[in-house]
């Protein structure tokens, strides 16, 4: 599900219902002003409000635009109701006396000064209520369709006490707060749950979905938390004392006067629900070679149009595409659209590719290799491709299990076969949305980082021939594979790739 701040029309129609409010007030001030005529103040014209329009819409106008420039749309919440006050305040003084001037210069007459102020004072009142009205709605919202994020704060000392007293004093309780971890407790912060070392299981125990670091940590550990929260879906927010060494954060405003930077240990961009990673294959690789340990039992999905397509219809499969720690961008579309997104790393990682690359370096690297999927003879002729062209490249077992619903005593002997091996990789080529499937069952069961190649079985093994690489580069390897196979393919790529077109137009 799409976050607001990634819908433009919500952000138009945020700022929209400022303009009209804005419009409002200029009447309703407009007609208090009529009835107070008479006596010592002055009577007023009903035709003055007709006269004096464009000046409202001018005011209504410029305040939009300010608030815009002010980041006042990024967001329907409302942290804190005295700052808000006073930054609605100060633009709609700044904004209707700019105006008012304007219009004594140019038209040589002052606007009603009583009219202003009346002007003034009902539009900061219609804003600082509609704003709250739209953050307790989106809270309430989120509540009902999303839960509350459970929070839980990483690291001592005064900054984590300041954020621990900012979420008990939160008007609006927009998260729970499930506890906190550091070398050792704080007695003004409760819950200590233990050590940094102990993320996994904290994680597991509280159902925690959000951490914030509060204090400075050593980069090294920092690293493991992030990493070990990406394989739990943890979004990780820190405070601004890391910026030295951390980049592409996202500036968050918080409680108090304290920041937040979105990180990640892994750079993603969300398509159509989907995480998918801004990657390329050098990276890839470094980052597998990397975390070759601390990614085991855990899954990388190999996405494409077709998969993404899927998991945006379907929520199960959005779920597990999400869990994985890497979901690669296989089709090209996937990678030009974080491109022109502004994400210029990202490239293509198709699954086939992936896998050689993989295999060239395991005589240098030392890793060793399973594969499940696909048929006997397929496997027979992989395995002689790779001993053949890949010398180095140790095979610790294959399985090509049954086109059927396996048994759990069948699953059980295959799962110990694989963990028996102490593979490295398990390569997976059941086709998707199978292999995906696959994976996120036997998530934590099989000790070895297991990824989804689809059809880079039938192709290195040469059962299916792979499109040149002029026709690769040209972005036309789908059209290649529906000429190899029409009759299931079409549908497949004609079908998704209008549908992904048509849900990431611009």
């Amino acid at each position: 599900m799409k976050h607001y701040r990634d819908y433009i029309s919500l952000k138009f129609i945020n700022a929209l219902s400022e303009f009209v409010l804005i419009t409002v007030a200029y009447f309703l001030s407009g007609l208090i002003r009529f009835y107070l005529g008479g006596g010592i103040i002055r009577r007023f014209a009903p035709e003055d409000i007709i006269h004096f329009l464009p000046f409202c819409f001018c005011c209504s106008l410029v305040s939009v635009l300010l608030f815009a420039v002010l980041g006042d749309y990024s967001t329907v919440r409302v942290k804190n109701v005295h700052k808000e006050i006073a930054r609605v305040f100060f633009i709609q003084m700044v904004s209707g006396m700019t105006i008012a001037g304007a219009l004594f210069l140019t038209q040589g007459s002052q606007f009603s000064r009583v009219w202003l102020v009346l002007f003034i004072i009902i539009s900061i009142v219609f804003l600082i209520l509609k704003r709250i009205v739209f953050s307790v709605f989106s809270l309430y919202w989120c509540r009902k369709n999303q839960g509350l994020s459970h929070v839980l704060i990483v690291g001592e000392g005064n900054n984590a006490r300041r954020y621990y007293r900012g979420m008990e004093n939160e008007i609006h309780k927009e998260c729970e707060y499930v506890g906190n971890i550091a070398p050792v407790s704080d007695p003004q912060i409760p819950s200590y749950l233990g050590t940094y070392d102990m993320i996994n299981e904290i994680i597991d125990r509280t159902g925690a979905d959000e951490a914030v670091v509060c204090s400075e940590i050593e980069e090294k550990t920092l690293n493991k938390l992030l990493i070990a929260c990406a394989i739990k879906s943890v979004m990780v927010y820190i405070v601004p004392s890391y910026n030295d060494y951390l980049s592409g954060g996202r500036i968050l405003s918080t409680y108090g006067d304290l920041n937040m930077i979105e990180v990640s240990a892994l750079r993603v961009d969300n398509i159509l629900g989907v995480n998918i990673s801004v990657t390329n294959m050098e990276s890839t690789i470094q980052t597998l070679t990397e975390n070759i340990k601390a990614w085991k039992g855990q899954y990388i999905c190999v996405s494409n149009v077709h998969t993404t397509v899927m998991a945006h219809e379907n929520p199960e499969y959005m779920k597990i595409q999400n869990e994985a720690v890497m979901a690669l961008p296989d089709g090209s579309p996937l990678s030009s659209y974080s491109r022109e997104r502004g994400k210029t790393t990202a490239k293509r990682v198709t699954g086939p590719d992936l896998m050689r690359e993989i295999l060239i370096r395991s005589k240098d690297n030392g890793f060793t290799h399973f594969f499940y999927g696909s048929t006997e003879d397929t496997l027979k002729n992989l395995k002689e491709k790779i001993e053949k062209e890949y010398p180095g490249a140790q095979i610790v077992g294959m399985i090509s299990p049954p086109f059927r619903q396996l048994t759990e005593e069948e699953d059980l002997e295959y799962v110990k076969q694989i963990n028996d091996s102490n593979a490295d990789f398990v390569w997976v080529g059941l086709g998707a949305p199978k292999q995906e499937i696959w994976m996120a069952d036997h998530k934590g069961r099989i000790n070895s980082i297991m990824i989804g190649v689809g059809a880079a079985f039938d192709f290195e093994s040469g059962n299916i021939k792979r499109a040149p690489k002029w026709i690769q580069n040209m972005k036309l390897e789908w059209l290649y594979r529906i000429f190899q196979d029409p009759k299931r393919l079409f549908k497949r790529y004609f079908v998704t790739n209008i549908k992904y077109l048509w849900l990431t137009r611009k």
